[in-house]
C-alpha cells in the first residue's frame, strides 16, 4: 500500500511540474533552503552531545583563541614550553593580578626564558603562590638558575619578583647538588619574607598553611591541595610519587564550576591513592602525569576525572633517558589509555631529528576564561603559540604512535 501511495504521490508531482515549471522550480529551491538551514541549526545550534563522547563537553568548543584577550580574562593556564631539548615542567596560573607558577623546568639553562615569559604576564613583581611538586631536576632547576660572577638567574634570586607563598614537596629520594642548591634558594625567599609550606602541611590546614586559597576576591576561583598518600608514606626509591598534587576549581555559576588538575610526576600507585583519598570531579583540563609517560596517567585516574582537554609537557620523540622505545614520551600507553576521553590532547615541543634539537609542536599552550569584544558570553579558549593541532593530526603522530580512541 504505502509503495503505491509513493509512486501516485511521485505521478503527480511530475504532472504539476510539467504544468507549472517555474512554481515547481521555485518551490524546490526553497525546499532545499529550508533542509540546507535545518541541518545548520541542528548541527551548529541544537545537536545534542553524548555526555561521554570526546572532547565534547559540555558543547564548548575550545579553540580559536586570541593571545591579545588573555591579558584580560579571567583565568588563564599556560603550559610553557622549554627552550631546550628536554622535558619538563613550568605551569603560570594567573588570576588577576595574582599569579600561581607551578614548577621551573626542565634545566637550569631556560631559566632566562621564563624569566622572560614571566614578564608579559606578572607585571607586579609579585608571584603570589609557587608551587614545588617535586625535587627532579626537570621541576626545580628554573627556580634555582645557573651563576655567573657569583649571582644566580634563578627564579627564587631574581631582583625582578617578590615570592609570597611556596608549597613543596614533604619528602625527597636522593639529595642531589641540585636539591641543595635548591635548598639553599628557598632559605634565600624565606630570609626575604616569604612563607613556605610542604603538601602535607596545606593539606592539614597547620602551621599558617592552607588547604584552600582563593585566587580572587571574590572567592570563585580555588586552588586546592589534595591528600597524596606520600606525603606522610615512603614511596622507596619513586621520587615522582611525592608530587604535590593540586585542583584548581573555578565557579562559573551556581551550576557549574569548571575544574583543572595538576599531579606533578605522580605514577601509577599514587594515583590510585589519590583517587581513593580524594572526591576527585570531572575536569575541564588535566596536565597530563610525568609526561605522558607509560606509568602515569592510569585507567583508574582517567575514569575518576574524564579529562576533556590534557596538556602534554614533553618533547615528543626524545629519548631524553635512554630508555626502551615504550617509555618515549608521550608513550602509546599513555595515548590507550586517555583516548577513551578525550582526543583534545595537546603538546609543548617535539624533538627535531635534522637538528637533534627542538621545535615546537603546539608549543606555549594556554587555556584561558574569557571573551572577545564581539562575544557576549566567557568560554574556556585555547591558544598556541605555534599551533592548535590536537595530536592524533600531527605528522609526528601519524609516524610514531596510532590511535584506538572513540
Amino acid at each position: 500500500m504505502a509503495k503505491r501511495s509513493g509512486k501516485r504521490a511521485a505521478r503527480a508531482a511530475e504532472k504539476a511540474a510539467k504544468k507549472h515549471p517555474k512554481l515547481f522550480a521555485a518551490v524546490v529551491v526553497l525546499l532545499v533552503i529550508v533542509l540546507v538551514a535545518a541541518a545548520c541549526y541542528y548541527f551548529f545550534v541544537y545537536r545534542p552531545k553524548h555526555p561521554d563522547a570526546p572532547g565534547d563537553g559540555d558543547g564548548v568548543t575550545v579553540v580559536g583563541g586570541d593571545v591579545a584577550e588573555i591579558t584580560s580574562a579571567d583565568l588563564s593556564i599556560h603550559f610553557v614550553a622549554p627552550a631546550v631539548k628536554a622535558s619538563g615542567d613550568c605551569t603560570l596560573i594567573k588570576v588577576g593580578d595574582t599569579e600561581v607558577l607551578i614548577d621551573a623546568g626542565p634545566s637550569k639553562a631556560n631559566t632566562s626564558e621564563i624569566i622572560d615569559y614571566l614578564g608579559d604576564y606578572c607585571t607586579d613583581g609579585v608571584i603570589e603562590y609557587v608551587i614545588a611538586t617535586h625535587s627532579d631536576e626537570d621541576h626545580i632547576a628554573g627556580f634555582v638558575g645557573s651563576k655567573s660572577g657569583g649571582v644566580r638567574n634563578g627564579i627564587f634570586y631574581s631582583t625582578e619578583y617578590t615570592i609570597g607563598t611556596l608549597i613543596q614537596f614533604d619528602r625527597v629520594v636522593t639529595e642531589t647538588s641540585l636539591y641543595g642548591e635548591y635548598c639553599d634558594a628557598v632559605e634565600y625567599i624565606q630570609e626575604k619574607g616569604a612563607q613556605v609550606y610542604t603538601g602535607l602541611q596545606c593539606y592539614n590546614n597547620e602551621d599558617g598553611a592552607q588547604r584552600t586559597y582563593y585566587l580572587d576576591e571574590a572567592q570563585t576561583i580555588s586552588m586546592n591541595i589534595l591528600y597524596n598518600y606520600f606525603y606522610d608514606h615512603s614511596a622507596g626509591d619513586n621520587n615522582n610519587n611525592y608530587s604535590v598534587c593540586m585542583l584548581l576549581s573555578q565557579k562559573i555559576d551556581d551550576e557549574k564550576t569548571n575544574h583543572y588538575l595538576f599531579t606533578g610526576d605522580l605514577e601509577g600507585e599514587g594515583e590510585e591513592y589519590l583517587v581513593e583519598y580524594n572526591d576527585l570531579p570531572q575536569v575541564e583540563l588535566f596536565k597530563a602525569g610525568h609526561h605522558g609517560s607509560k606509568t602515569s596517567s592510569t585507567r583508574e585516574l582517567m575514569d575518576a576525572i574524564r579529562p576533556k582537554y590534557i596538556a602534554v609537557c614533553c618533547c615528543a620523540g626524545y629519548n631524553q633517558y635512554n630508555a626502551a622505545e615504550e617509555n618515549v614520551f608521550p608513550t602509546q600507553a599513555f595515548i590507550d589509555r586517555v583516548a577513551p576521553y578525550t582526543d583534545k590532547v595537546y603538546v609543548t615541543i617535539m624533538w627535531d631529528e635534522e637538528t637533534n634539537g627542538y621545535k615546537p609542536m603546539n608549543g606555549d599552550i594556554v587555556f584561558y576564561y574569557g571573551k572577545s569584544e564581539e562575544e557576549s558570553e566567557k568560554t574556556l579558549k585555547l591558544w598556541c603559540s605555534n599551533n592548535s593541532t590536537i595530536l592524533k593530526d600531527t605528522e609526528w603522530f601519524k609516524e610514531n604512535r596510532t590511535w584506538n580512541g572513540a
